[in-house]
């Protein structure tokens, strides 16, 4: 005996909806697999991306180009400088110098 939708819901720790979305598409195709995305794919997967962000953070004076060079010989595809200016951003990364900051109380 299986199931109910509810208690496979409250089971998966997901809301009614899914389960009844899932069950209706097993139903029409016998298949849960996942559906084609639209949009355009993705140039660098999750672990490029942190690759990306570790060389940044080891070697802080490197440069965007330097960084689409070591991104090619490590992987041997091209992405974009500003894929990579994008992927920096997203891993908190930014355009920053550091700043020293100078007392303004007049002892020295």
């Amino acid at each position: 005996m299986g199931l109910s939708q509810a208690d496979a819901a409250r089971r998966l720790n997901v809301s009614r909806s899914v389960v009844q979305r899932l069950w209706d598409q097993y139903q029409s195709e016998d298949s849960v697999s996942r559906r084609p995305v639209p949009g355009r794919p993705r140039a660098t997967t999750p672990a490029e991306d942190r690759f990306l962000a570790l060389s940044a953070r080891r070697r802080r004076t490197t440069t965007v180009p330097q960084l689409v060079a070591d991104h090619f010989q490590a992987s041997g595809r091209r992405i974009s400088a500003t894929t990579v200016r994008n992927r920096l951003h997203n891993a908190g990364l930014y355009a920053r110098r550091p700043v020293v900051c100078v007392p303004l109380n007049g002892r020295q």
